[in-house]
């Protein structure tokens, strides 16, 4: 199948994964990439099976690992055991539902009216780009503390680390461009960190400090470095990814999106949630065998790397009925998109919060919303995806 579009190549991937991965289902649902140097589980209940054991498959702390050139070693998503119980409660601690419930529409409803009215009376705009990112990355950057840093180096950061966990290809201006970000980055959390050492406040970065430390103790900045660029990572991407994501799947189905225009609050939350399953914000997320493991006919040997590709597993015709398509009345069926225990996604109700926020508010304000006929729309990426080109238009 050289040169097909369904060859597991890290080019076919980038621009469309989803013709690979549902090869890879039907003839080869276990396949070693060469890109990464990775098995690929790609079956609904073979990434459950895999994600499901934690003893058999740990997390891989190996640095050679494109997660270790880009967020760097150890991490919240590579720790197991006490060390790793005891980070999430610093992480958690203020992202369980009762929090979430509790400033989640200070946080983020006065942001997307902000963003809805910049756009509002043009009649037309890339959602993702003009709507969607920004709103997703003012809100986590000010949960996180970064409440002074503009959202184009906000946006800039996370594109920059998302491009390098997919640079197969070792392009050297990609390295350049993270390296950059990631100095970046540093820099700015570095000087928040010693903020927070003179006086503790309420953001996630002082949260991940101090959580779960004993009394008048404090995790040190070298410590808890990786795992901030995990959550910049996939905090600052993944909300408005998977709100742009269900957008674009409500507005290829004109009755889907009829729906959602009449009754935006009571159908956001099945849209969004749909969005999540449809195109996996986060499409992988990786594993290391402890011991010689056979699934799917494929022996997996001790110590080698496997990625979990919730991305193909959520388009599983096994488990979800016309599964390349967008449907947010399907019967609901849980979905891989955030991960699995104990690694599931900290962020999971306030990324679900601030999504049905922003579609209902989208949909509600935007009379009439539809795609742009003369514009293309477009996505991109494998390990992080999104629809990074969404053409809209509405009556102003």
């Amino acid at each position: 199948m050289t040169g097909s579009h369904t060859e597991l190549t890290g080019e076919n991937l980038y621009r469309d994964p989803y013709p690979v991965y549902a090869r890879l289902r039907a003839e080869q649902p276990v396949a070693f990439f060469e890109g990464t140097k990775e098995y690929f589980i790609t079956r609904f209940d073979d990434c459950r099976t895999v994600g499901g054991n934690d003893k058999m498959f740990g997390p891989s702390g190996s640095t050679d690992r494109p997660e270790a050139r880009v967020m760097g070693m150890p991490n919240v998503l590579t720790m197991s055991g006490e060390d790793h119980q005891c980070l999430r409660e610093g992480i958690d601690q203020n992202l369980t539902q009762e929090r979430v419930r509790s400033f989640v529409e200070g946080l983020t409803r006065p942001v997307v009216q902000r963003y809805i009215d910049s756009i509002k009376k043009n009649g037309e705009a890339n959602l993702t780009v003009e709507l969607f990112e920004p709103i997703s990355v003012r809100c986590i950057g000010d949960v996180i503390g970064l409440t002074e840093t503009p959202n184009e180096i906000l946006v800039e950061w996370f594109h920059a680390m998302a491009l390098g966990l997919q640079n197969v290809s070792n392009d050297a201006a990609i390295w350049k461009r993270l390296d950059d970000a990631l100095a970046d980055i540093d820099r700015q959390m570095g000087d928040l960190y010693q903020a927070c050492l003179s006086k503790p406040n309420n953001s996630l970065l002082s949260h991940v400090m101090y959580g779960g430390m004993p009394k008048g103790e404090v995790r040190s900045w070298e410590e808890i470095s990786p795992t901030m660029r995990v959550i910049i990572l996939g905090g600052l991407q993944e909300p408005g990814h998977a709100a742009a994501n269900a957008c674009a799947g409500l507005l290829t189905n004109a009755g889907q999106a009829k729906v959602m225009a009449e009754q935006p609050q009571e159908n956001a939350m099945r849209a969004f949630d749909e969005g999540l399953r449809w195109i996996a914000p986060i499409g992988v997320t990786p594993r290391v065998a402890r011991e010689d493991f056979e699934i799917a006919g494929t022996v997996i040997p001790h110590g080698a790397s496997v990625a979990i590709v919730m991305g193909s597993a959520n388009r599983d015709a096994t488990r979800f009925d016309d599964a390349d398509s967008f449907d947010m009345f399907r019967k609901k069926k849980q979905h891989l998109s955030f991960g699995f225990r104990p690694h599931f996604c900290s962020g999971h109700f306030l990324s679900r919060a601030m999504g049905e926020i922003a579609l209902a508010e989208v949909f509600r304000q935007l009379s009439e919303l539809r795609l742009d006929p003369a514009r293309e729309m477009k996505g991109k990426g494998w390990r992080f995806r999104g629809i990074c080109e969404l053409p809209a238009k509405w009556n102003a």
